[in-house]
C-alpha cells in the first residue's frame, strides 16, 4: 500500500493536504481499507472538515461494527459538531466493546459534564482513575468536583494525585492555588497561580487565572 505509507509520512510531517490526497487514493484503490479510512477521517478532522471526517468513520463501522476506533473517532467528531447526545452514544458503544479503556471513560465524562450531568461525569472520571491511577486529567477533574462542593481536603488529595502523575498539569496546579487562597495562605496561592499561568496554554483559562491573581492583590 504505497499510497497509504506515503500519506502517513506527510501526515507525521503535518503536510495534511498532501496526506489527505494520498489517503483518498489508498481508499479509492481499496474501499475496504479500514486503517486508511480512519487516518483519512483524522486528517479531515485536523483540517476542521468534520462533514468529511464523519462519513469515513461511518463507513469504517459499516465494514467493521466492532472497530473501537471507529466509534471513538466518530464520537469525538460528533461532539465537535455540538452533537453531544450522539457522541455519548458512540462512546458507550466503544466501552461496550472495551470497558477497560480509561481514556474513553474520561472522554465520556467530559461530554456528560458539558451537558450538565455532573453525577454521571464524576462516575466516568472515577472509573477512568480506577482503571489507571496515573491518569492525571481524571484526578484533576474529580478534584474540581470536590473543590466546588467545598470539600477542600478531598480536592487537594486529587489535585496532588494529578500532579504526581504530571507535575506540569496547569489546572491541578491552579486548583491547589485556589485551595491555598481559601485557607488564607495568599503567598502559597500566588506561587501556584504563577506556575499555573506559565503552564496553561488555553487563553480563556489563562484569563481566569489572571482574574484570581488580580482579586488577590486587590
Amino acid at each position: 500500500y504505497p499510497y497509504f505509507f506515503l500519506a502517513q509520512i506527510h501526515h507525521r510531517q503535518e503536510r495534511i493536504d498532501k496526506a489527505v490526497k494520498l489517503y483518498r487514493e489508498a481508499v479509492k484503490r481499496d474501499p475496504t481499507y479500514v486503517v486508511a479510512r480512519l487516518k483519512l477521517g483524522l486528517a479531515y478532522q485536523e483540517q476542521g472538515q468534520l462533514e468529511m471526517a464523519i462519513p469515513q468513520y461511518r463507513e469504517v463501522l459499516k465494514l467493521h461494527p466492532d472497530e473501537v476506533l471507529g466509534h471513538t473517532n466518530l464520537a469525538c467528531a460528533l461532539a465537535e459538531q455540538g452533537k453531544l447526545d450522539l457522541g455519548i452514544e458512540e462512546y458507550k458503544k466503544a466501552l461496550h466493546l472495551n470497558p477497560q479503556d480509561a481514556e474513553v471513560h474520561f472522554a465520556l465524562g467530559g461530554l456528560y459534564e458539558n451537558k450538565g450531568r455532573r453525577d454521571l461525569a464524576k462516575r466516568q472520571y472515577e472509573e477512568a482513575l480506577r482503571l489507571n491511577p496515573d491518569f492525571g486529567p481524571a484526578a484533576t477533574a474529580i478534584g474540581w468536583f470536590y473543590y466546588e462542593k467545598g470539600q477542600m481536603d478531598f480536592a487537594l488529595d486529587y489535585f496532588s494525585q494529578a500532579l504526581k502523575a504530571n507535575p506540569n498539569d496547569a489546572q491541578a496546579t491552579f486548583g491547589v492555588g485556589r485551595i491555598y487562597e481559601e485557607k488564607r495562605k495568599p503567598e502559597m496561592a500566588v506561587q501556584h497561580y504563577q506556575r499555573a499561568l506559565n503552564l496553561e496554554k488555553d487563553p480563556d483559562r489563562k484569563h481566569r487565572i489572571l482574574n484570581f491573581m488580580d482579586k488577590l492583590f486587590g
